[in-house]
């Protein structure tokens, strides 16, 4: 798994840099750049959609940047939004709204102007607390045998699976049942964390669901209306290359700070860069390439209610996922590719669909097919024994010491992990903030979980 490593430097003075407008291709920009809406992002989301508190924010979402001191960001209540400063003097506003979660406003924008960013209506969650999981919220844990606990509270331990890393969840659930759960302080059912890349998972299971009801075809070419004019060479990329990370784009790879933190529009960024291969010969991790499965999406339905709608209609609140949020620009575009809320109980609803074959309470969510297909290698990354795969949009692990075959994995920024075990009928989550520089072992986890709980 590609990590994004994030730099602090970005709240040391620095003169002479003024707040611009990001209108780059791929979206690409220096940390330095971007570290005001870094904070407010993180704390808006954070704060209005999981209900926690700035100075617990301070210390788990932003603790990489406190070695710098950093301007504490200022919460309004009453506009449900979040203002920050970095030390160079930027300022940067992320706007909550309840459908959508958290939203940075570009730089050239007043907070006036919020009343401008996308926003949806939907109905208030249905009551499932007196459901058992996965439908509801009721469980029951017990008896855990003191090998599991043993397992989950080895997760806490900062030195058991990476040196320096910090868990904030761990879920297993077996056959069905949720088996096993543990949370750190401060988190719990209804408190999550950003999913970073798993959200890529996410996206490409919306493209599955779309190919369900023949809206897009996998082998046809990506519908970017950007590209539909004369003979552009980027007409060839089909969708699979893109699930793929196959696309030969130009891209800096996992760098879209300006999309991400800086409040760049994802079409600029992602539909202005050329070939530098040709489609299908090289793999790259790219975040543009699952952005520009989404800008197809949008453009192939051709009717923004509709795709704002898509996620929560078509996925989240079929499955129950009702604690997620996947977060738009200020033009409306999913950033797909990382910026979603969620909690460790809908991650493993998500596991649970693909380990079901697609199929939730006996309706079909995904296409027939489907979940085969998302472990299919990657034909332009040959697989090798001792290192991860990848297929479409999710991380093979089943050639790693340990792990069982057909084992396959959502993987985030961080330590995010959805982890399907068929052969094992297992679905295991983690997620972390692991500080900049420290790797969660996933494969080791898996192996003492399986050893635990089977």
């Amino acid at each position: 798994m590609k990590k994004v490593l994030l730099c602090f430097s970005l709240l040391l003075p620095v003169s002479g840099l003024a707040a611009t407008n990001f209108t780059r291709p791929g979206g690409t920009a220096d940390i330095t750049e971007v570290g005001a809406g870094y904070i407010a992002l993180f704390t808006c989301s954070a704060h209005f959609i999981m209900g926690r508190t700035v100075d617990d924010i301070m210390q788990i979402e932003l603790v990489d940047l406190l070695p710098f001191n950093p301007p504490k960001p200022k919460v309004d209540e009453q506009r449900q939004l979040v203002r920050a400063t970095d030390l160079q003097g930027r300022q940067a506003v992320a706007v909550f709204r309840k459908t959508m979660g958290c939203t940075l406003l570009p730089p050239n924008w007043r907070e006036a102007d919020a009343g401008n960013l996308p926003y949806v209506q939907f109905a208030d969650a249905p009551d499932v607390s007196n459901m058992f999981f996965p439908n509801g919220n009721q469980v029951d844990l017990n008896p855990t045998s003191p090998k599991q606990l043993a397992v989950l509270e080895k997760a806490f331990n900062s030195d058991a699976y990476g040196a320096g890393t910090v868990t904030l969840s761990t879920l297993v659930v077996k056959d069905g049942k949720l088996v096993g759960e543990r949370y750190k302080p401060g988190f719990g059912i209804h408190q999550g964390y950003r999913t970073w890349s798993t959200a890529k998972s996410i996206t490409t299971s919306l493209i599955g669901i779309a190919v369900r009801d023949g809206i897009l075809n996998i082998e046809d070419s990506a519908n970017i209306p950007e590209w539909q004019y004369f003979d552009d060479p980027r007409q060839k990329i089909t969708l699979t290359h893109l699930l793929h990370m196959s696309s030969g784009l130009y891209s800096t790879g996992a760098d879209t700070g300006a999309i991400y933190f800086g409040g760049q529009d994802v079409v600029s960024a992602i539909t202005t860069t050329p070939l530098e291969v040709e489609p299908n010969t090289r793999w790259k991790y790219a975040n543009a390439d699952t952005l520009l499965l989404l800008h197809a999406l949008r453009s192939t339905l051709q009717d923004d209610l509709r795709y704002l709608r898509y996620p929560y209609d078509e996925l989240f609140h079929r499955i129950g996922m009702y604690d997620t949020r996947l977060e738009t620009d200020h033009q409306g575009n999913f950033i797909g590719s990382s910026q979603m809320y969620t909690t460790a109980r809908d991650l493993a609803r998500f596991g649970l669909l693909y380990l079901n074959d697609g199929v939730w309470d006996g309706a079909r969510i995904l296409p027939e097919g489907w979940t085969e297909f998302v472990v299919q290698s990657a034909p332009t990354l040959p697989r090798e024994d001792g290192k991860q795969g990848y297929g479409a949009q999710f991380w093979l692990l089943d050639r790693l010491a340990g792990v069982p075959s057909g084992t396959y994995t959502t993987a985030g920024n961080k330590g995010q992990f959805v982890t399907i075990i068929p052969s094992h009928n297992m679905v295991v989550v983690r997620t972390g903030v692991d500080p900049n520089g420290k790797f969660w072992a996933q494969d080791k986890f898996i192996s003492d979980v399986i050893e635990a709980f089977d």
